[in-house]
């Protein structure tokens, strides 16, 4: 009703402008328009109208409120009233401005929470927490661990004036030369709030609150995008009207200004097709209808529509592609929460300050899960399983160390809500579920049909909307519905989870090929980023309290021929050693083994090894940690030698990293190492009185003195070390001091130190 006023007075304000002979020329040539096909108002109805108010009145009624817009703007110019006709004009585009924010308002302002109950959806401005972006980020890696990798880049951001934090209100400023960025790149893992990043961007915008600059803002949805690629053709037009009211949108309103367009991007890596199509394909015509890629390609190339401003999001495994098809734009990535926002983002989950309290003392007590809360979907995971122990009156006395038991967590939190007659069709579901998750990943596909779940047996009542969120997408003028796991990650845990069961007639039945774990292996050796995930999760799940657990609680057994698949691998070095062969040099290695969580396993993984040798690592405090737990086990370790590494420390004043806060004051510490930072177990690890370890070379790792009193401590414990080489790190006298003392220990038997 609002929106039909407003189209009423802007009509009504364009005929009191006119004086009384203009007046009744503008009926005149109103009287036979033939606007589009629809018959004309009659000749002898206008006659009778002498007032502005009444002929208002008829158009809108006749025409419709937004139509009668257009026909007076018509009427205008067809009796020489340009001016009159100029600023209906503006009016109507102000007026459909604000209309199109107020849709925005209302898509954007709520959004439906993981494995919410139907209907029940969260508002956006009530669950945001802000997260860490910072400037042009350096050193990142494809290969990094997307979800427990972001500590170290916590640290390099703190420690390095070349990376600076922005905002997201700060993304479009001009930089120090003076010039504004056109394209701006958002980078970051999975679930570390990228698209929540871009809703809020939408909302913010429609609210007027950022990028004045602006006239519009269009969402465009990798996944949708992809329900149209090979199927329809559309033209620049038809992408923006998607994004508009009931699917329509006036063109020559909006692209009358190009340089006052956004377009938001979401998801880029998740495209199942490439964007770096060449020159000769690419289109400048709005109304051009092409396949979707080459409208997506020319728009990222700068064909179409030249002068707008994109904001792009990705994972980093999808840099070098998207790279190809932009030109001078700004890189931005998203690290997650600070300390003082998991704080907040716990508070604003639970809504019971008690339960709130409870939950994030026990988080803070556990570094690893305390570091894993920085990714926004593993502090959501935490809190949506401590939420449910803290419901059942369970004290939150048991743990996890490792992102696989995370995951198994929140699988029997899952299994939980299923009644007991369950059981026996949990078997066959999780069978096949697993299964297409593994297709998926094999196809790089994340959204699938009715007709897929169907044809893999997963329309199961109840089972189905424990495992999958169905969404009902709207692909142009039909609605498509579609299911998902809950996160990218799910669905690489259920992908490893896979590989891991023993083959069963489900696998047969759906014509998948064999379970070839080494196929797997040889990828992931190739450096695909698509299979890091799923690998260390495959590791995971062989712990044999995790296999113990499925087999109870659903029936599914772990392959044992897995486990030694996995181990011959590791044993053989692929993809993981130096030229010699004998030094491990992939910190991969040791996230896998890590997970695994057997010390007889890591032994016997590492026994055909004898160094580890890291070059250009951001080694966090939670790499340390894994690295520490691997050396431990590590009889034959000969060398430890890191290379141009970025280390994060804990000085003694806690002016470094951020990290837990100090945790001196809390009572009942799990264990007494546990306390202790990263870098103190790893140097305890390496003074290991079992160890062959005869040399330590830390070349450029920017150590200070507050390493050396744990190396001294090395130096007076190991029989074994020979060589401690510190070359280019800026220890100073009070590390000099304290090495000096280390060496003097009687059971000290270094025989050079640099």
């Amino acid at each position: 009703m609002a929106e039909e006023m407003n189209s009423w007075n802007i009509v009504l304000e364009a005929l009191e402008d006119l004086v009384l002979g203009m007046f009744n020329k503008f009926k005149l040539k109103l009287s036979h328009i033939d606007y589009e096909g629809t018959p004309n108002l009659s000749r002898g109805l206008l006659e009778e109208t002498n007032d502005a108010v009444r002929l208002a009145d008829h158009m809108c009624e006749h025409y419709g409120p937004e139509t009668a817009v257009e026909v007076a703007i018509c009427v205008l110019e067809g009796i020489n009233k340009r001016d009159t006709a100029a600023k209906l004009k503006q009016k109507r585009q102000q007026d459909y401005r604000q209309k199109y924010r107020d849709h925005v308002v209302r898509e954007f302002h709520t959004f439906e929470e993981v494995n919410a109950r139907l209907g029940e959806n969260m508002t956006l401005s009530s669950r945001y927490t802000k997260l860490v972006m910072v400037m042009n980020p350096l050193g990142r890696s494809e290969q990094e661990h997307e979800v427990l990798g972001l500590r170290g880049r916590h640290a390099e951001v703190v420690r390095e004036d070349t990376h600076f934090a922005v905002t997201v209100e700060t993304l479009f400023r001009p930089d120090e030369r003076g010039q504004t960025p056109q394209i701006i790149v958002i980078v970051g893992s999975a679930g570390i709030g990228k698209t929540v990043t871009a809703r809020k961007i939408m909302l913010d915008w429609a609210r007027g609150a950022i990028y004045a600059q602006f006239d519009y803002a269009f969402y465009i949805n990798c996944r949708e995008i992809n329900l149209s690629y090979q199927v329809d053709m559309l033209s620049p037009v038809d992408l923006i009207s998607a994004c508009c009211p009931c699917g329509k949108a006036p063109p020559e309103a909006i692209l009358a200004s190009p340089e006052k367009l956004l377009f938001i991007i979401d998801g880029f890596d998740e495209l199942r097709f490439p964007c770096d199509q060449p020159k000769n394909k690419l289109c400048s015509d709005c109304g051009e209808r092409k396949p979707v890629e080459i409208i997506l390609s020319s728009l990222f190339q700068k064909t179409l529509f030249s002068q707008s401003s994109l904001l792009i999001t990705t994972r980093p495994t999808a840099l070098q592609s998207l790279g190809r098809c932009l030109k001078e734009e700004r890189y931005v990535e998203i690290l997650g929460f600070s300390d003082a926002e998991k704080d907040e983002y716990f508070h604003k989950f639970f809504r019971d300050e008690d339960k709130a309290k409870k939950a994030i003392t026990f988080v803070k007590r556990n570094d690893t899960l305390f570091a894993m809360c920085l990714v926004p979907i593993m502090c959501w995971t935490i809190c949506t399983v401590l939420e449910q122990e803290l419901t059942e009156g369970k004290d939150l006395a048991q743990t996890s160390r490792t992102t696989t038991e995370l995951y198994m967590l929140y699988l029997s939190s899952l299994l939980k809500c299923g009644s007991d007659h369950l059981k026996q069709d949990m078997k066959k579901f999780l069978s096949r579920l697993c299964c297409m998750a593994a297709d998926g990943i094999w196809k790089r596909k994340i959204l699938f049909h009715e007709k897929e779940i169907e044809a893999y047996g997963l329309n199961h009542p109840v089972l189905l909307s424990l495992f999958l969120n169905e969404s009902v997408i709207r692909n142009h003028m039909k609605c498509v519905t579609v299911y998902s796991f809950i996160h990218l990650s799910f669905q690489e845990f259920f992908a490893a989870l896979f590989y891991a069961l023993e083959d069963n007639k489900e696998t047969g039945e759906l014509g998948m090929p064999g379970k070839d774990i080494n196929k797997v292996l040889k990828q992931y050796s190739k450096y695909d980023t698509n299979w890091i995930l799923v690998v260390r999760f495959l590791f995971g799940l062989l712990n044999e309290e995790t296999s113990e657990y499925l087999v109870e609680r659903t029936g599914c057994k772990i392959s044992p021929r897995v486990k030694k698949d996995v181990l011959k691998w590791i044993q053989i070095g692929q993809g993981a050693t130096s030229c010699s062969g004998r030094a491990i040099n992939s910190l991969n290695v040791f996230h896998c083994l890590f997970e695994i969580q057997e010390e007889t396993f890591v032994s016997n993984a590492l026994e055909h090894f004898t160094g580890i040798l890291l070059k250009d690592c951001i080694l966090s405090q939670y790499d340390q940690m894994i690295l520490s737990f691997c050396v431990k086990q590590w009889t034959g370790l000969d060398s430890f030698c890191l290379e141009w590494c970025s280390v994060a420390l804990e000085d003694h004043e806690n002016e470094f990293v951020p990290g837990p806060p100090d945790r001196s004051h809390q009572h009942a510490p799990q264990a007494e190492e546990s306390t202790s930072p990263p870098v103190s177990l790893l140097c305890q690890a390496l003074g290991n009185p079992r160890s062959k370890l005869k040399t330590v070379r830390l070349w450029c790792c920017r150590f200070t003195s507050s390493i050396c009193g744990d190396l001294a401590a090395v130096l007076g414990i190991s029989q074994s070390l020979r060589e401690l080489d510190l070359a280019y790190n800026d220890l100073g006298d009070l590390g000099l001091q304290l090495l000096c003392e280390g060496l003097k220990h009687p059971s000290c038997q270094l025989q050079t130190l640099r």
